[in-house]
């Protein structure tokens, strides 16, 4: 009987260890690390921003002036809220409202405000915005009562309206139509039109109007708006007139009491 050689038992098969890499994991790690962080800010940024344009929306519902209420959104833009809140101002303020009511009509508005103090506090920045207000919301017009004329009627680039007088005697309605412009602080009311009515009688009354109203109607519209504020445009349309204005250096504390300009 013979006897194998060699009856060791063959070695043991280990696989190779793997290299470690410190640097490459240190590296992964850091980047998970920094995408994790961003995310948090991006996320508390996003909760900041929503937290203080609701903050800013009730303060401005809260400062609305007398005869005017309605519901108001803010949006601030820019980069991170938290950082503008840090240097003391928001760059970029955008308010709407939809839902105003004006002397009991329907009214909507849009402002952009620049530079916008986080304290609540000192002047704003640049301000541009428009303001659309319903035909309602106009039948107060302190001007039109003045001249003894009706609540106005608006119409394609036209405003129209009724004088009452009493001549020779006689009770006479001229029916007015008066193209609107803005000059200055005032929105000026230049007739073009007219349509004497006397019982039966209605014959042109142009000749009459001049007479009647001279230079139109003016209405000092600064009166109804904080100081600063100039207007740059007026489109009116059917059932609405549509008011684009622009200030800069407002007060906020102006806004808050309610200030408004003059035309003296």
């Amino acid at each position: 009987m013979s006897v194998p050689a060699d009856t060791r038992p063959l070695p043991v098969q280990t696989a190779p260890r793997r290299r470690r890499h410190p640097v490459r994991n240190t590296l992964i790690t850091l980047v998970v690390l920094v995408v994790l962080l961003g995310v948090a800010a991006v996320v508390g940024d996003n909760a900041f921003r929503a937290v203080a344009e609701q903050q800013i929306s009730a303060s401005v519902v809260r400062n609305l002036p007398p005869g005017v209420s309605g519901t108001v959104t803010s949006s601030i833009g820019g980069p991170s809220a938290f950082v503008q809140w840090m240097h003391g101002r928001f760059d970029d303020v955008t308010l709407t409202s939809k839902d105003l009511r004006i002397n009991g009509g329907a009214a909507s508005a849009k402002v952009l405000v620049h530079d916008l103090p986080v304290n609540g506090t000192g002047r704003l920045g640049a301000t541009s915005g428009t303001l659309t207000i319903g035909q309602a919301s106009l039948r107060r017009l302190e001007p039109l009562a003045q001249a003894q004329a009706s609540a106005p009627r608006l119409g394609d680039g036209t405003v129209s309206t009724s004088v009452q007088r009493q001549f020779l005697g006689i009770d006479i309605t001229v029916d007015v139509t008066l193209v609107p412009s803005v000059r200055g602080s005032y929105v000026r009311l230049n007739p073009t039109k007219a349509q004497l009515r006397s019982g039966p009688i209605s014959v042109p009354g142009t000749a009459l109007i001049k007479a009647l109203l001279p230079d139109g109607i003016s209405v000092c519209a600064a009166k109804y708006l904080p100081p600063k504020v100039r207007l740059t445009d007026l489109k009116v349309k059917p059932s609405s007139a549509t008011l684009a204005f622009t200030a800069d250096g407002l007060v906020l504390s102006d806004l808050q009491q309610g200030v408004t300009g003059s035309c003296s």
